[in-house]
């Protein structure tokens, strides 16, 4: 290897370096401040009232950002009545004050994050159930078990399923905003829903474990 070769792949390997840092420097954009009380830093859930973001792309978590500011799907006003350090009264309220340039940047920080599944107990028989709904009803909008970011359409392998029923539950009753297609894949059952939500539950713990 030449000095002139050597010179610059060490110079290569330093702007690495000095990006690398500053990205670590950059930390939680101020417009994602909201978010991380609930979310956390990492986009990981701790809670099972509230979904894993990490990872998603980008344009689902845009979207979905639109769709509160709409107010086209619940704004959850009385899980936020239970968290006083959120200023906001509720999702739409936090979505609806954000500029366009600032949904773009907090839904760039979490989709870059990796996701991580939650961790919960699985009914194995009741999950065998859940992963011919999922064929019949999910899967080509939701490819790979639901684990794809690339989809544009969430990461539902691996997300609470408290979270999940209560969001199967909303679509059902047309609470919350879905394109006309989605209608008659929801019009599930108490039971479906719970054997949907535990095929993702162990979708998750296998796909991303």
């Amino acid at each position: 290897m030449n000095k002139t070769t050597k010179y610059s792949g060490t110079l290569a390997l330093g702007f690495l370096l000095l990006a690398g840092a500053q990205g670590a420097m950059a930390g939680t954009p101020d417009a994602a401040s909201d978010c991380v009380v609930c979310h956390n830093d990492n986009g990981i859930s701790d809670e099972a009232e509230v979904p894993t973001i990490a990872g998603a792309s980008d344009y689902f978590l845009e979207n979905q950002l639109a769709v509160f500011g709409g107010e086209a799907r619940p704004c959850e006003a009385d899980y936020f009545e239970q968290e006083s350090d959120v200023d906001a009264e509720d999702h739409c309220v936090i979505a609806s004050n954000l500029s366009e340039d600032e949904q773009i940047e907090v839904a760039a920080y979490f989709a870059a994050k990796p996701f991580k599944p939650a961790q919960q107990e699985v009914d194995g028989e009741l999950a065998a159930k859940g992963a011919s709904i999922h064929e019949a009803n999910c899967e080509r909008c939701h490819s790979d078990g639901g684990s794809l970011a690339l989809d544009d359409a969430g990461i539902l392998a691996g997300q609470w399923k408290h979270y999940l029923i209560e969001q199967f539950e909303y679509y059902k009753a047309d609470k919350r905003w879905q394109p006309e297609k989605m209608q008659p894949e929801m019009d599930l059952s108490d039971e479906e829903m719970k054997a949907l939500a535990e095929f993702y539950a162990q979708e998750g713990l296998k796909r991303f474990n």
